[in-house]
């Protein structure tokens, strides 16, 4: 490790942990290239209505809400990469 990485990790050790719950949308497969600009009654309720259950999902994962451990740094997760 070269000696500005070193004084980066240290400086970088001060910093807070941060959890981040990633919530992306994921494309159906019905939708093709419509999805960027199809703002239909139906299509926003069904877009609503999967934020709502990531959101769920993800909180449930209790494990996930807590602070990082120390040096941790940034931990990110998202309930569509990881498994349940």
């Amino acid at each position: 490790m070269s000696e500005e990485e070193r004084q980066l990790k240290k400086a970088n050790s001060r910093l807070p942990g941060i959890t981040l719950l990633q919530l992306i949308y994921q494309q159906k497969a019905y939708e093709g290239d419509a999805k960027d600009h199809e703002f239909s009654g139906t299509s926003m309720r069904e877009h609503w209505a999967s934020g709502h259950e990531d959101t769920k999902r993800s909180l449930k994962r209790r494990e996930w809400i807590k602070m990082p451990e120390n040096g941790m740094g940034i931990v990110i997760h998202d309930v569509h990469r990881e498994a349940e």
